[in-house]
């Protein structure tokens, strides 16, 4: 039985965009025609449809049809933008093996952070899991997000979450957190110390996607009792290497300006 959207104008255009994308070379209408199982009118129809979209292409000379111009800019984008925990995947495991250090993929959720991965080398009640949400004003990865986001989506973000303090560390004060802002877009990472846990002390560093905005953070992040924070910092090359080669991998670019100062 045929589904209720079989001649839907969108299933038509889904299925010649099928015949078209799976055919080794140009096809002639005829041949569309036969592999659709569309009559010649609705054909010409739904073709006309994708031509003006520029999601199908005629040629003139030879009476063919083929993937356009949009549709190939579309599969161009697709390339570019993976799925960002596969891309992930493996660098992230790696870092946390070769450091001992805890590692942790986020991206912005609202006045929130959200842990997309995470690689728990030291295995304790405050290590971060996927799904976990944190705050931005008093994590590594939360303060890349608020120095490269514009002043409006700022201010935005900062007068609906508000700036709870967690511990003595924490920046509750606008012009404290603003200073540290200017710190972190100067050198390009976020270093965070006791300020969302006594125990716990993080950097971080932003995934730039083609815009040039920041589409993700990758953190690092061990106990006060285990490490310094110069010990910390001391692997802030490996953390900047990893996130510049996901970077590549989702076809991201930095802002021109960025880490002049680092």
């Amino acid at each position: 039985m045929a589904r209720p959207t079989d001649s839907s104008i969108v299933a038509k255009c889904a299925r010649i965009m099928d015949v078209l994308t799976h055919a080794k070379r140009p096809m002639v209408f005829s041949d569309i025609v036969a592999q659709t199982g569309f009559v010649k009118s609705s054909c010409h129809r739904v073709l006309a449809v994708l031509q003006s979209e520029g999601l199908v292409e005629y040629e003139k000379t030879g009476r063919t049809y083929k993937p356009g111009p949009r549709f190939q800019a579309w599969a161009r984008a697709g390339f570019r933008h993976p799925d960002l925990q596969q891309v992930v995947a493996e660098p992230v495991d790696r870092l946390s093996e070769v450091t001992g250090m805890n590692i942790a993929l986020s991206v912005l959720d609202g006045d929130t952070i959200l842990y997309l991965r995470t690689s728990n080398h030291v295995a304790i009640r405050y290590a971060a899991r996927t799904g976990d949400h944190a705050p931005l004003h008093c994590t590594a990865a939360g303060k890349v997000f608020l120095a490269f986001m514009t002043e409006k989506q700022r201010d935005s973000v900062l007068g609906s979450s508000g700036l709870e303090k967690f511990t003595e560390f924490t920046r509750t004060l606008l012009p404290e957190l603003e200073a540290d802002l200017d710190v972190v877009r100067s050198q390009g990472y976020a270093m965070v110390v006791k300020e969302e846990f006594l125990q716990v002390m993080g950097m971080s560093v932003p995934i730039w996607n083609e815009q040039g905005k920041v589409a993700a953070c990758l953190s690092m992040w061990t106990l006060t009792a285990d490490n310094t924070p110069d010990e910390l910092r001391a692997n802030l090359n490996l953390l900047k290497q990893t996130a510049a080669g996901i970077c590549d991998q989702i076809g991201g670019e930095a802002p021109e300006n960025f880490g002049l100062t680092t």
